[in-house]
């Protein structure tokens, strides 16, 4: 599923070179979750796999760590790029892997949209409000409302740029984390009923096996953001989800607060992500994922 940041950094380039006369098209390998609906140019977006016309020369791809993450997009952009395109690659997981012609990764930025930002502003590209509100968005969300070690003085300059370009901070704000669809809070209300911490008070867990979300009918996206809610626990260092998404297939989300890289806990189940925030997609039965991550988690803290 796409976030903040992916859709935001993708609008933000995609518009800034049209105002420049070049022509573009917005994919997404998934469908925009609805709270990121308010975006300007956000109806444009195709949703993977996309009837993707040639005469591009050049493919961009943000906020990917590995080609796999792409699914079906991935193989229409190498259409692409055996047709002549070149294919450049923007990111800044710490886990990210080398793929593309142009692999231009910064683990350091807060989010793409720091690299963005910067890109713009190297190009002399103007930043209007459409755009600013896009790049705003790609910090807020991946910065957590600006809490995540991530954010610098540099991440807090070039928000006051957005803001003077025209950034609408309390509407921002308040489509993102003040009007929560009624199936978020029934998707929580369920990951709380079965939450459990260890005995050493240091790892949270909750679990949404696939009865619960099809009795909810709840998507991927309404439970984006459960998982913090372990987080919150005072003395929890490292939060997790497990969610059922198939048969023999649980989507792990992993969080910390200050010391342990979850990065690296989800590398070992075949995922990854960033030093506080990260994921992993594993395959086998609810109960032997739940116990393996569970004892490396164990041992990370």
């Amino acid at each position: 599923m796409p976030d903040g940041d992916c859709i935001g950094s993708m609008l933000a380039l995609g518009l800034a070179l049209e105002r420049e006369g070049k022509k573009v098209a917005f994919v997404s390998p998934g469908p925009v979750p609805l709270i990121y609906s308010f975006l300007p140019g956000v109806d444009r977006i195709k949703v993977a796999p996309p009837v993707v016309e040639d005469g591009f020369d050049l493919v961009v791809i943000v906020d990917t760590s590995v080609p796999e993450r792409l699914g079906d997009l991935f193989v229409a952009a190498d259409k692409l790029r055996q047709s002549g395109s070149r294919t450049l690659v923007i990111d800044h997981h710490i886990s990210a892997l080398p793929f593309g012609d142009l692999f231009y990764v910064d683990p350091e930025a807060a989010a793409v949209g720091e690299i963005v930002y910067d890109l713009l502003k190297l190009l002399n590209l103007e930043i209007d409000r459409d755009i600013a509100t896009c790049l705003y968005v790609t910090l807020i969300t991946d910065t957590g409302g600006f809490c995540y070690e991530t954010t610098t003085a540099a991440t807090h300059r070039r928000v006051a740029e957005l803001i003077e370009a025209g950034v609408d901070v309390r509407d921002v704000s308040r489509r993102l984390f003040e009007e929560k669809p009624l199936k978020s809070i029934e998707a929580l209300r369920a990951a709380l009923n079965t939450l459990e911490v260890s005995p050493c008070g240091r790892v949270a867990w909750m679990v949404l096996d696939a009865d619960t979300l099809n009795r909810l009918q709840v998507q991927e996206e309404h439970t984006d953001g459960v998982v913090n809610y372990a987080r919150f626990i005072r003395g929890v260092e490292v939060a997790l989800l497990f969610r059922e998404v198939g048969e023999r297939r649980v989507k792990v989300s992993f969080r910390s607060k200050s010391r342990v890289d979850v990065s690296r806990l989800a590398a070992m189940f075949g995922g990854g992500g960033h030093l506080r925030a990260a994921g992993a997609l594993v395959e086998g039965e609810m109960d032997q994922v739940k116990k393996a991550v569970l004892e490396a988690s164990m041992a990370a803290v």
